[in-house]
Formats: structure tokens, C-alpha cells, sequence
């Protein structure tokens, strides 16, 4: 979403591994690959493996945000940014509704309901997607992180992100009963913190992150403790009955090893460097287009739906599946990046339209004053 300076090709390579992560743990939870704590009730070997997946895949939007506030915090705050993404958010879903009826996948009558229609229209505040309203909500605050980040010293900062660890991320990463304020890290509060943190990261550094190998062995060991943890529980829960809650907390976004996770791939990527050619160009013109893949495929009428779609009946066997989850993955990414850059050039060619336009002018002189306000730098 960041046009201007050429893009990174390690940072895009990052983006496209972190939808591609998050395809993967939506594929393994529609599939019943992820195990559920409960008393009698042991993994088997298919929820062993969903587990030790999903470990290593659940810090992909941890990721996302990081990335975000990496680049985002050096940039004035655009309108025209907002609005981009915003269209973009209603193409989807106000368009994959009838699509789906027409395809017979759905009915009218679903499609045709207020309630839907109002959901579809106002799909930041609805939480027709979680991660678009926290997402938006942040990227709305901004501005004021960003002030915070240029105005307060460094030791500062590190205060402020170390408070809201302490509220967000490390007691909850302890504690065996759930807090009536966690939201699990699916809100813009959990956001904003990793917002301040890949500013600060982009702004000092860190000597404790720096390195491609540091980074490796930060994500590895805190995806495989993660895995390990949540067996534990299980097996534990399994037996007695206790910690069914925990079971789960290894999960969430705000959990701590969920937090170095992200911190030690975005790491490893930040110094991987790629060689300009075929590679690095396929990877910019991609990148573009991969929050596209998350609007599809987590459309409220294709969310649960889609990896049915594809594979028909679960394979029983490990292999069988292991081949479903590769092919639905690949399949889904890839036909939706697809539809994203189709999008993107109609959007491209109905906005050259639109601005030749009197009121297209007006509007894009409108959205211009108010990125004007947004720069002004007041003593």
C-alpha cells in the first residue's frame, strides 16, 4: 500500500510469506486440523501436525502490523492512502456477494438481507474482517504515533512500549485465567503497540535483533517452544481437565513467544538481502497485491467456505492432506493476487477517468488539502 521509493524486495518477501502464513492457518482451522483443549480428548496425529504449523505460522500478522509501522512510521499520514485501501476493502465486499449468487454458492435472499447489505457497506465498523478494523483504526492514530515517536526521547519511547507490553503482552502471557480487558491482540490497542515498536526499531535499532542469524534462531526457537507449550496443556487438559484456557493463550497475537517470533523473522528478512533481477521484480509487482488475498478469502460469505470448496471431503491420511493444504494454499493465493492486480489496474484506469472530471478534481483537491493540513508542522 506504500507507492513512491521502490519497494524493499526482503520486506515484500516478508509480506508475501506472512498471507501466505495466515492462508495456511485459516486452511488448517476450517479443516479441523487444530485440536481443541478438552478433558478426555487427546491430539492425534493430524492435529499434532496442525499444531506445530500453526506455530510457526501464527506470528504472520504480527508481522504485517510490524511492516506497517516500519515504513509507515517515517511517512506523513495520507487521505489518499486511507482511501485507496478503503475502496479497495468495498470493492470485495460489496462485489463477492453477488458473485456468489450468481454462481449459485449462495442465495438472494442472503445476499438481499439488510442486515448483510449494512454489514457489507460498512465493513470497518461491522468488523466484517477484525484485522481491517483494527488495522484501520491504527493506521487513523497514526499521526499521533508517529509525533510520539519523533518528539520523545529514546528512552521515552522505550518506557511507553515497555508500559503497554507490560499491559498487553506479559501478564497475560502468565496468567492461567483470562483478563477481562484481553482481547487476545485482535484490536487496534495490540496493533498500535506493535506499530511503536517497529518505529522504534526503525529508528534505534537493535543490537539484541540485529542479524539475519540472531533472527533465524529467534523465530525457530520461539515457534517450536510455542508448539511444544500448547501439546503441553493439551495433554495436560486432556488428562485432568486444568488449563484448558492456556491451551489457547500460546495463540494469541499478544502472546509474548508469539511476539519474539515476529520480531525474529522480520529480523531475518530485514537483513536478507535479494539481488535486483527477475526475482526482486516478481516480488515487487506481487506484494502489492497480497492484502487482496486476505479480503477474499476472509470474506464473511467465503471465510468458511472456501477450503470445502476446493478439497471436497478432509483426507484422512496424512500425506492425502498435507497435499490439500499445499494445493488450496498455493490455489488460493495465487488466483487471488490475480483478481487483486486486475483490481488494481481498473482502479488505475477508472481514477484517470474520474479525475478529468470536475467533481473527480474537486475531490482529489480535497483529499490533497487535507494531506496539506496533516503535513503542517506546528512549533
Amino acid at each position: 500500500m506504500d507507492s513512491g521509493r521502490k519497494r524493499q524486495a526482503n520486506f515484500e518477501l516478508l509480506r508475501i510469506l506472512a498471507m501466505l502464513m495466515v492462508v495456511v492457518m485459516h486452511f488448517l482451522s476450517h479443516t479441523g486440523a487444530l485440536p481443541a483443549a478438552q478433558e478426555g480428548r487427546m491430539p492425534g496425529e493430524r492435529e499434532i501436525f496442525g499444531t506445530f504449523l500453526e506455530a510457526f505460522c501464527i506470528v504472520a500478522v504480527n508481522v504485517y502490523v510490524l511492516l506497517s509501522g516500519f515504513f509507515l512510521s517515517e511517512k506523513d499520514f495520507s487521505f489518499r492512502r486511507l482511501w485507496r485501501l478503503l475502496l479497495q476493502i468495498l470493492f470485495y465486499t460489496l462485489l463477492i456477494p453477488p458473485v456468489l449468487a450468481l454462481a449459485g454458492a449462495l442465495s438472494w435472499q442472503e445476499v438481499l438481507d439488510p442486515y448483510h447489505i449494512w454489514n457489507c457497506l460498512f465493513p470497518v465498523q461491522s468488523g466484517h474482517y477484525w484485522f481491517v478494523t483494527a488495522y484501520v483504526v491504527m493506521l487513523l492514530f497514526s499521526p499521533v504515533l508517529n509525533a510520539a515517536v519523533r518528539t520523545l526521547s529514546r528512552r521515552q519511547l522505550k518506557a511507553v512500549i515497555l508500559g503497554l507490553l507490560v499491559f498487553f503482552c506479559f501478564g497475560k502471557s502468565l496468567s492461567v485465567l483470562p483478563f477481562g480487558t484481553d482481547r487476545y491482540g485482535y484490536d487496534f490497542g495490540w496493533f498500535s503497540c506493535l506499530y511503536l515498536i517497529a518505529a522504534y526499531l526503525r529508528k534505534y535499532g537493535s543490537t539484541f535483533l540485529y542479524g539475519k542469524k540472531r533472527g533465524g534462531a529467534l523465530y525457530l526457537l520461539s515457534c517450536t517452544a510455542t508448539a511444544a507449550l500448547a501439546l503441553f496443556c493439551l495433554y495436560v487438559c486432556g488428562r485432568t481437565g486444568a488449563l484448558e484456557y492456556y491451551a489457547s493463550v500460546p495463540f494469541h497475537y499478544n502472546f509474548i513467544l508469539c511476539l519474539s517470533g515476529a520480531l525474529g523473522l522480520f529480523s531475518f528478512f530485514a537483513g536478507l538481502r535479494i539481488p535486483e533481477g527477475a526475482l526482486s521484480q516478481a516480488v515487487r509487482r506481487i506484494s502489492p497485491a497480497v492484502f487482496g488475498v486476505y479480503l477474499i478469502h476472509e470474506h464473511a460469505d467465503v471465510s468458511a467456505r472456501w477450503a470445502l470448496w476446493i478439497v471436497g471431503d478432509v483426507s484422512e491420511h496424512f500425506w492425502g492432506y498435507l497435499i490439500q493444504l499445499t494445493e488450496s494454499v498455493l490455489l488460493v493465493f495465487f488466483v487471488s493476487v490475480c483478481i487483486d492486480l486486475l483490481r488494481a489496474r481498473m482502479f488505475d484506469a477508472a481514477g484517470r477517468l474520474l479525475m478529468r472530471t470536475k467533481p473527480g478534481a474537486r475531490f482529489r483537491g480535497l483529499l490533497s488539502g487535507l494531506d496539506g493540513m496533516m503535513r503542517e508542522r506546528k512549533e
